[in-house]
């Protein structure tokens, strides 16, 4: 799959199977208002299973999946996911 505009592809140092499926790759669709609206509602639980959550609807994946991913790939996702958090309360902070 090629990446458009509305989507991030994450190249796995780590590749992994689950389930019979090998993930080399992991491409993110760009979050909506109510993914942003979801992750905030479960923050304040868990704040590692909130952004597992997040990224699996952005990847159209399994949380299950997601818990497979090498910590070192999971970085840059996580860190992606939060620009988007950060450019949100940058321009509110602004106002």
């Amino acid at each position: 799959m090629t990446a458009t505009a509305t989507e991030k592809v994450f190249e796995l140092k780590y590749p992994f199977e689950y389930r019979g499926a090998k993930y080399e790759k992991m491409t993110a669709r760009r979050p909506k208002v109510r993914d942003l609206r979801n992750f905030i509602k479960n923050v304040d639980k868990d704040s590692v299973v909130a952004m597992e959550k997040v990224l699996a609807d952005l990847m159209e994946i399994d949380t299950l999946v997601i818990a497979e991913i090498d910590v070192e790939d999971f970085a840059p996702m996580k860190s992606w996911f939060e620009g988007f958090l950060k450019s949100m309360l940058g321009d509110s902070e602004e106002s």
